[in-house]
């Protein structure tokens, strides 16, 4: 990989990204580090502070590193960096080191080579191969082979690749990021196929008249997360003292951004739900609200009785967020409801499809007669 110098002293840039490196020299020894930007006035502003931290010795902390550092070595490096991290929640750790068994998988050669030797030419390589399903694997208990090559994974995996190899770069072992000439995958739009308001009522009687012997707690979780907008792992939080019927109110314990806690106003259907229940459960404000943890194979069996396409527990927020654009609620209301912090973008994205009926409905309202008169 080829860099260029540039008019600012230990500024480079790559011919072949065009990301700029800040290249500075300490204590003898040549050190690398990526700006991760592509923009010269940005590169910049970056760069001193850059050059501040390497000075200090807050990257020449691995003087320990060889320049034979190996791919297995410098994982190991960032599973202990990420683990060490106390500002990491533990499902973003997870997250984070997930990749590992897709890239032992699809690349099982890379663990002992040589960071340094490692091209870009070699990343697209093996990106190619894994677009193209050519590391197919059978998971465990499963019968048929998978590709296993979504764009969730692959991008997943691109960004795993990235975050191992700088670990080389601020190291100084190598002055750029291979990885960094990989391009992600747009993710596939879900083509979302939502029961309408009747099959939805059919639904829930079907799923609480095959529960009639063992209690009503999945129909309650189908209709609690169709009438909030949580997410499951947001309702299996919920506790009785989360609702304030008084005010109309409800507590939804959201962990996944900052804006996911929120309090939000109770639709007349779900507080006629909480209504219900409290008279048969008679609970404590500690207790749950709901008393299952998953509802899928409900789902499942009740969708097939009915004939209608299967869902699942993310479809039952898509449910309730293009019913509620339907009834008329602001994108940037229901923004907050579903606790997004981007005002709206990704509520106008998701669910500006709609429902067939509704925009059938919305295009008899166009009118293109000229006034009277």
């Amino acid at each position: 990989m080829k860099v260029r110098s540039t008019k600012v002293p230990n500024l480079v840039v790559t011919e072949e990204t065009g990301v700029y490196y800040a290249r500075v020299r300490v204590a003898g020894k040549l050190r690398w580090k990526s700006l991760q930007t592509k923009v010269f006035s940005t590169a910049k502003l970056r760069l001193k502070d850059e050059e501040t931290k390497m000075r200090a010795g807050a990257i020449g902390t691995n003087e320990d590193v060889g320049a034979k550092l190996t791919f297995e070595d410098a994982f190991k490096r960032y599973r202990a960096a990420v683990n060490a991290d106390a500002s990491l929640k533990p499902a973003t750790k997870h997250f984070r080191l997930r990749s590992e068994r897709t890239l032992r998988r699809t690349w099982p050669e890379l663990w002992q080579r040589e960071l340094r030797r490692v091209k870009s030419d070699d990343c697209r390589r093996w990106l190619n191969d894994f677009r193209n399903g050519g590391a197919a694997f059978t998971p465990k208990r499963a019968k048929t082979k998978r590709r296993g090559d979504s764009p969730t994974t692959i991008n997943a995996a691109i960004r795993f690749l990235r975050a191992v190899f700088n670990v080389g770069v601020e190291a100084g072992v190598m002055y750029a990021n291979p990885a960094d000439a990989l391009e992600t995958v747009a993710p596939r739009r879900k083509l979302l196929q939502l029961p309408n308001r009747d099959q939805f009522a059919k639904l829930v009687g079907e799923i609480r008249a095959a529960h009639s012997r063992w209690g009503q707690g999945p129909g309650d979780m189908v209709e609690g997360l169709a009438y909030t907008g949580a997410r499951v792992g947001e309702a299996r939080r919920m506790i009785w003292a989360h609702v304030d019927e008084e005010r109309g109110m409800v507590t939804i314990p959201g962990e996944k951004t900052e804006s996911a806690p929120r309090v939000n106003p109770m639709t007349p259907a779900f507080l006629d739900l909480i209504q219900r229940m409290k008279e048969r459960y008679q609970p404590r404000p500690i207790d749950p609200i709901f008393q299952v943890r998953s509802v899928l194979g409900s789902l499942r069996v009740g969708c097939e009785k009915l004939g209608i396409p299967k869902i699942d527990h993310h479809d039952l927020r898509h449910l309730f967020a293009t019913t509620c654009i339907e009834s008329g609620v602001d994108v940037l209301v229901l923004s907050k409801w579903l606790g997004h912090s981007d005002g709206g973008a990704l509520v106008l994205r998701t669910y500006g499809h709609l429902r067939p009926e509704h925009s059938t409905r919305a295009a008899k309202l166009v009118d293109f007669a000229p006034p009277a008169g």
